[in-house]
């Protein structure tokens, strides 16, 4: 009896094995090592690696505001609040040298930039930054790397129209991309042999 229990788990974990994804880091490296095209690119299936939140405050109550959004009363104001939970999965809209704009629902757009090293990852940046901001940056610029994090995560971003603070609970959020979808674009590549003349 206890040997049949050990059986059915070990084919119990194989089986939970075989249905785990694998996420890897989207960067050039990889980009070059598939030899990706842009359309083979959209046909990736991405995800984001950490969580993002989106607010903005809402003077007169919108109705375009989405169902996916939240309302919040946060002292007397009220906020939309977008956010984005690790590992929800997205497509590639634009693609630029260095820049991806990704999709997680159908309005809106994320962007995410690599600095253009072959490991380095496209993270997700503000669009530009509040006066705060602006004012460390002009204060602090030869320690620009010690405050880069804060930097992006207090940033503003346009989203569907509409611009937004950015925060990042925890770090900054990069780009992953399904193994399992790299796979399928290698699978969907034919190789032609060519034609020889008969002697």
């Amino acid at each position: 009896m206890k040997s049949i229990k050990i059986f059915l788990f070990i084919i119990f974990a194989c089986i939970l094995a075989s249905c785990t994804r694998v996420y890897v880091p989207y960067t050039l490296q990889l980009q070059e090592e598939y030899n990706l095209t842009d359309e083979e690119v959209r046909q990736l299936q991405f995800y984001i690696s950490d969580e993002v939140m989106l607010e903005r405050e809402i003077v007169d109550v919108d109705k375009r505001v989405s169902k996916e959004h939240r309302l919040k009363k946060i002292e007397d104001k009220l906020v939309d609040q977008i956010v984005f939970r690790p590992y929800t999965p997205g497509v590639a809209l634009e693609l630029m040298p260095n820049m991806l704009s990704v999709a997680f629902e159908e309005q809106g757009y994320l962007k995410f930039k690599s600095e253009g090293e072959p490991e380095e990852y496209f993270y997700f940046k503000s669009d530009r930054y509040g006066d705060t901001i602006k004012e460390k940056v002009l204060n602090y610029c030869s320690w620009f790397q010690l405050i880069e994090d804060e930097i992006f995560s207090n940033g503003l971003v346009t989203y569907n129209v509409n611009e937004y603070w950015v925060f990042f609970p925890e770090t900054r959020p990069h780009l992953l991309v399904d193994e399992e979808s790299l796979e399928k674009i290698k699978e969907q590549r034919r190789i032609v042999k060519g034609i020889k003349q008969k002697k």
